[in-house]
Formats: structure tokens, sequence, C-alpha cells
């Protein structure tokens, strides 16, 4: 077990730090989400089904490097409160094909937690802040453009955590003062 007495410098996990920015639009063309419950009172248990797009800048002609494809609930009774599920499905260079699993509360700012990842980011664990961006030029009406801020950390593959090990066989025993 390591400790903060181990001098083992290595990890068996890879962790990155990335900015991405979501483009939601709710109306009009390219339309990315979907209402396919909606109560005849009230908002409580609207569901909507979402495919975002992610891209590298708030540019209009940004990069896409994924979507954010899952489902957002109104699970607020008292107030205004969406909890989201979705997936974010990387393309293009980086991660091709992974995912991550991200949960959380759909508000202006927010934490939503990365539960999960597959392909390269298997066994992914994090958290990606929300912010609203402030793209140029102005987004259309029916869109808003969101600052993603991911942090999480995901195993090495195996073959490089043997490697590692095998440089680095034991660390001394804890001892407690």
């Amino acid at each position: 077990m390591a400790s903060s007495s181990c001098p083992c410098p290595y990890t068996c996990e890879n962790e990155i730090n990335l900015r991405f920015y979501l483009i939601q639009v709710d109306s009009g063309a390219g339309k990315n989400q979907f209402g396919i419950y909606s109560p005849k009172t009230g908002h409580f248990g609207q569901t909507a089904v979402n495919d975002w797009i992610l891209v590298e800048s708030p540019a209009p002609d940004a990069k896409l490097v994924g979507r954010a494809q899952g489902v957002h609930i109104m699970s607020d009774v008292a107030s205004v409160g969406w909890f989201a599920s979705f997936n974010i499905v990387f393309q293009g260079d980086r991660f091709n094909g992974s995912t991550l699993q991200v949960m959380g509360v759909l508000s202006l700012e927010a934490e939503w937690a990365i539960v999960g990842g597959t392909g390269e980011l298997a066994m992914a664990r994090g958290t990606i802040k929300k912010r609203e961006a402030l793209p140029q030029p102005t987004p259309p009406p029916g869109s808003d453009i969101w600052q993603l801020d991911i942090h999480a950390s995901y195993p090495k593959n195996s073959a490089e955590c043997m490697e590692l090990f095998e440089f680095y066989i034991v660390c001394p025993p804890f001892h407690s003062a």
C-alpha cells in the first residue's frame, strides 16, 4: 500500500485534464435534444434525450471531438432541477471510440461525476465542471454553449503497469509515528 513515506514514483494511472465545449440546441436547425415525455401538469417527470456535440473551442468552425449522448429528466418537484445521465463518446484523434459515463444535475454551473468509461478510458473516475461559455459570436437563438473542464484518472494498460512494477519492485512498509 502506498503512503506519503513511500518513495515509489510510479503510478498505474493516467490522468487527463481537458477543456471542451458542449453545444446544446433545443430548437430550430441542428436541434440535438428532443422531449420524449411531458406530464399533463407541471414539469416533474419531463424527459428528454440528447445528442449534444463537443468541440475544441466555442468558435463556429471548431473541430468536433465527440458527443454527449443520453437522457435528462426533470427530477426536482420543488424547483427546476434536471438529472442527466449520458456517455461522452469521443471521435477523431484522441480517445477515438472511448467513452466517459457521466451523471449529475444540469444547472448553470455544475459539477458532474465521471462514474466509468470504456476503451482507453475504461474504469475512469473524476469530475467535469460545467459553466456557461462566452462564445464569439453569440450563439443562435435556441442554443447554449457550455465550457466543460474534465479531470479524470483511468488505469494504464496492464503491460505498462507490469513494466513499472518490474522496474521498481517494492516500497518500504508504512510505519506510523
